[in-house]
């Protein structure tokens, strides 16, 4: 896992899209991505219609033609560039597990239940993944205006988000009305359990190792979408977040921003973390990390 700003390119000898323009194919590729998010973002802000909701897997894992549209604008904008999406409703990479190769990962609405029940705490989530290492991300909170932007081995950054449909691709946005001006994410703060909160998915609580870790922590939040709750640690708001189950799309995007501000990421046994297999995820500072380590084995 590289630290932020360590000037490596993400995937040496690469060259992220055909056509480029600029003489960083990088920032191309990443303004193109930003603009297929902006304009997916100010269409499931404002989608002209009623919700049609349906349930999937159960009736809390719910779906809406506002996440199969933000998937498909989002793939429409993205086709120049000519890598495959594995995505939450519609398009997938088969045996994803082993893919090898390059692939945007994309959820199109991370926190349906939020965007149909409160309407806040949802983001769109999209990076890209290169034999399985997050290289390029996008994460979008449209509702309180904020876009994060990572590239492997470049750091990341934080600005204000304006949901234009019609702008040029990736032009730059002056600080909006929540006042977020770009900059960059520093690295988080190596703070224990003790110095954090800690956001965990409810199910977790009766976890002795869990519970004991929140218990010495400055207490427990849940948000309901991971790629958000993955960026509050990126950002220093949380020193933990812990999963027990979470989907490639979930992970992807807000992966690369915890890894490029230094924050450590695993599955909750301990055991390395790969952005293609669905499973449990623990991410937080690096002190912290090995203090839940220690409570979950010792449970």
């Amino acid at each position: 896992m590289s630290a932020a700003g360590d000037g490596r390119a993400p995937v040496a000898g690469s060259v992220p899209a055909e056509g480029s323009t600029s003489s960083d194919p990088w920032e191309d590729l990443l303004a193109q991505a930003v603009g297929a998010v902006r304009r997916a973002a100010a269409f499931a802000l404002d989608p002209g219609e009623e919700l049609c909701i349906e349930a999937k897997a159960h009736r809390n894992d719910l779906v809406t033609q506002v996440d199969r549209g933000v998937e498909e604008r989002i793939a429409c904008c993205l086709e120049t560039a000519g890598i495959p999406i594995h995505g939450e409703e519609k398009h997938r990479i088969e045996d994803f597990e082993t893919y090898r190769g390059r692939a945007w990962v994309l959820d199109p609405i991370d926190g349906t239940l939020n965007y149909v029940a409160t309407h806040r705490d949802w983001a769109i989530s999209l990076a890209l993944v290169d034999d399985g290492l997050p290289v390029l991300a996008v994460l979008a909170d449209p509702v309180a205006g904020r876009l994060y932007t990572a590239i492997r081995g470049r750091g990341a950054r934080v600005e204000a988000l304006t949901a234009d449909p019609v702008g040029p691709v990736g032009a730059v946005d002056s600080p909006g009305s929540d006042g977020v001006a770009p900059r960059p994410l520093e690295t988080v703060e190596d703070l224990p359990l003790s110095e954090g909160m800690v956001i965990a998915h409810y199910q977790l609580t009766q976890d002795a190792g869990i519970g004991r870790a929140i218990e010495v922590s400055r207490g427990m939040r849940c948000y309901g979408a991971a790629a958000l709750e993955m960026a509050e640690v990126a950002a220093g708001g949380a020193v933990v977040y812990a999963q027990p189950m979470l989907q490639p799309w979930d992970v992807a995007a807000g992966a690369l921003l915890c890894t490029e501000t230094g924050a450590v990421l695993t599955r909750m046994d301990g055991e390395p973390f790969d952005v293609r297999r669905a499973g449990s995820l623990l991410v937080a500072t690096p002190t912290a990390h090995a203090e839940v380590l220690e409570h979950l084995r010792a449970a």
